[in-house]
């Protein structure tokens, strides 16, 4: 008998409900695998720093997105906004419109680059909407901001491979983590 017909004759409810072996060292949860558990997305974080590496995280995303139905949300942090060049933010009260009805109008090669990723985004197959927002400071404490404030389901992060336990202990990625509620996917 292989070990597909004997998982045949048990029913789904008791593949999913797995019980703990006498070698596991963990305490034991009863969390059964099934559909009604499985997590769902609809709204993903994926943070964006500018290089291309930065890429392999959109590859992840874009997957997951497409999978899921989920919104897609790029999170640039502008740690040296004064470095940026070809930057133009414009704003105006045209005619009758009240103070929160400001026409804005942002212009340069920042928006550029964002608008041609969301549309290889587009063209990779992600159906659904693809937002964008730029923040201004330090990385790790506006990932952070950002990921308290949206109503997110997973974050997507890049991380550089780390060549020891030390140095992933002190890691940009695990303050990120270890500072929020949601889950995350590390790329590296």
């Amino acid at each position: 008998m292989t070990i597909d017909k004997q998982y045949e004759k048990v029913s789904d409810n008791e593949k999913a409900n797995l019980e703990p072996t006498r070698e596991s060292s963990g305490t034991y949860q009863n969390f059964a695998i099934s559909k009604e558990n499985l997590p769902s997305f609809n709204k993903i974080l994926i943070t964006d720093d500018g290089k291309d590496e930065s890429n392999k995280v959109f590859n992840y995303a874009v997957s997951l997105s497409r999978n899921s139905g989920a919104e897609l949300f790029i999170l640039r942090i502008l740690e040296n906004i004064e470095k940026m060049e070809d930057v133009s933010v414009q704003g105006s009260n045209e005619g009758n419109m009240g103070d929160k009805d400001m026409k804005r109008e942002v212009k340069g090669g920042i928006i550029d680059e964002m608008e041609k990723k969301i549309k290889r985004c587009k063209e990779a197959g992600v159906k659904n909407n693809i937002s964008y927002k730029f923040r201004v400071g330090n990385a790790i404490e506006q990932i952070v901001k950002e990921a308290k404030e949206g109503n997110y389901d997973l974050i997507v992060l890049r991380s550089t491979h780390v060549n020891s336990w030390t140095k992933s202990l002190f890691s940009n990625t695990r303050k990120i983590i270890s500072n929020i509620n949601i889950p995350v996917l590390i790329i590296q």
